[in-house]
């Protein structure tokens, strides 16, 4: 972990009003001094000053395209294959980030993300990309780390934040509560918003298991949320609700938090939004499971704390995985067809479950020549229906992970790809060695994929595959 541990006092001090606008004085950048109150510095006036520094070879690792289709991933590792903060930029820079920062955050946000980068220490270790011309100030920032999206800047567009934004804190883990965690206000104010639940509204409310984390593409009019409707809650209920969407929107800027409300206006006002509970993640304060308990034991024991849930709506998700500890995550737009970035690919009545997974391995064939693939049954994204763009498809590989060859034996295999296999209509056999395409990641899952001799990683990331296979089959959209 590059830079050493961060403390709280130490990120906060680095955070504190004007800190990057004192450094940029030494760099002959125009400084200004930050409102009182310690009020950040304008945000514009802060990237034109960051802009003004770069060196070519910083430009070039951190300036993209407008409308760059990573843009759109959600997932706080999205862009970590970058060059990290304390090995790219100077410390005067980094200050100057240090203020944008600030003004991507509330003065609690501030408070809550500095126990993320106290436990992390990962503020050096953070990437910044600035979509757009940072020299007219008007770029859209994404600072990515652990456990952190953040956004800022660049024209109003469709999307609040201008796209999906995460957090977390890996503290409190697997204990009831994530106690100490810095988000676990948040976990709280869903917990009281189940205490003001009639028991009907419960019975709605409480869903089998969650989704994948990162299943954060919004659906639009006409989708399917688990739950129940925040607008069918009685006057508890929606009292509590207000107070949860309080909650989660609390670390960020009173701007951000209008601009939210509007987008959640635009699509039928928050009474369109679901809560669901997830019973696999209810938990007694003996961290026993509800969900695995028999009715007489859990009418014995009350209510649980619930640690995983989610607000879904047509132009809104906020996903809150409360265990192990906490990752969450809020994407919300005024029109989600518009949201989309990049190129567009062609249209979809909707993919997701087998059918992505399929399409997934097909773009995996196409990309390395071989006849057999594996993409795991692990699906962090799906295809809502209407227009597929570049940098929706980007989503489904939030994670970067690279197209990969491997060899296995036949006896190597492991059931769940020797099935698969075998049901694509491979004839395998103990001694032979199959070459199959997959990712680097899902060739390390011993489980699911076995015992490979070799694996031959290669510089195309699984999302860039997916685009290629796209482009050149438009009618896989249809599944």
């Amino acid at each position: 972990m590059r830079g050493g541990l961060l403390d709280r006092r130490t990120f906060l001090a680095g955070l504190g009003a004007g800190a990057g606008w004192l450094l940029a004085r030494g760099l002959g950048v125009p400084a200004a001094t930050p409102s009182r109150g310690g009020e950040p510095a304008p945000f514009d006036a802060v990237l034109r000053a960051l802009a003004a520094t770069l060196t070519p070879l910083q430009r070039a690792q951190l300036v993209l395209p407008a409308d760059d289709p990573s843009r759109q991933i959600d997932n706080t590792l999205a862009v970590l294959d970058r060059p990290h903060l304390g090995t790219l930029l100077s410390p005067a820079q980094r200050a100057l980030v240090a203020e944008l920062a600030r003004g991507m955050l509330s003065p609690r946000g501030r408070d809550a993300f500095a126990g993320t980068f106290a436990v992390e220490g990962r503020f050096e270790g953070c990437v910044l990309a600035l979509y757009g011309e940072p020299e007219r100030g008007d770029a859209h920032a994404v600072l990515s780390g652990g456990h952190l999206l953040l956004r800022g800047g660049g024209a109003p567009g469709a999307a609040a934040f201008g796209g999906g934004v995460a957090w977390g804190h890996q503290v409190g883990n697997r204990r009831w509560r994530v106690e100490g965690n810095s988000f676990a206000f948040q976990g709280d104010a869903a917990n009281r918003l189940y205490a003001a639940l009639s028991p009907e509204e419960r019975a709605r409310a409480v869903v089998p298991a969650p989704p994948h984390e990162l299943v954060l593409q919004l659906q639009g009019p006409g989708g399917r949320f688990p739950g129940v409707a925040l607008g069918a809650l009685g006057e508890p209920g929606r009292e509590a609700a207000a107070a949860l969407v309080d909650a989660v929107l609390a670390a960020y800027p009173e701007r951000e938090r209008r601009e939210v409300h509007a987008c959640l206006d635009a699509q039928g006002g928050a009474g369109a939004l679901h809560v669901a509970y997830f019973a696999s993640h209810g938990f007694y304060e003996d961290m026993a499971r509800w969900g695995e308990l028999a009715p007489a034991e859990r009418a014995r024991r009350g209510e649980p704390y619930w640690q995983v849930w989610r607000l879904e709506g047509p132009g809104a998700v906020v996903h809150f995985q409360g265990h192990p500890h906490v990752h969450a995550y809020l994407h919300v737009a005024r029109d989600p067809a518009r949201a989309n970035v990049g190129e567009p690919l062609g249209r979809t009545a909707g993919l997701e479950g087998e059918p992505l997974r399929r399409v997934l391995e097909a773009s995996l064939r196409r990309a390395t020549g071989e006849a057999l693939a594996w993409h795991g049954p692990e699906l962090p994204g799906r295809l809502c229906p209407g227009e597929v763009t570049t940098g929706l498809a980007f989503t489904l590989d939030p994670y970067g992970n690279r197209v990969a060859v491997a060899t296995i034996e036949g006896r190597a295999l492991a059931a769940p790809l020797r099935e698969r296999l075998a049901a694509a209509g491979a004839a395998l056999a103990p001694e032979r060695r199959y070459r199959v395409a997959t990712t680097s990641y899902f060739a390390s899952r011993r489980d699911e994929f076995g015992e490979p001799s070799a694996v031959e990683e290669g510089s195309l990331y699984l999302r860039e595959a997916l685009v290629a296979h796209l482009r050149a089959e438009p009618r896989a959209l249809a599944g």
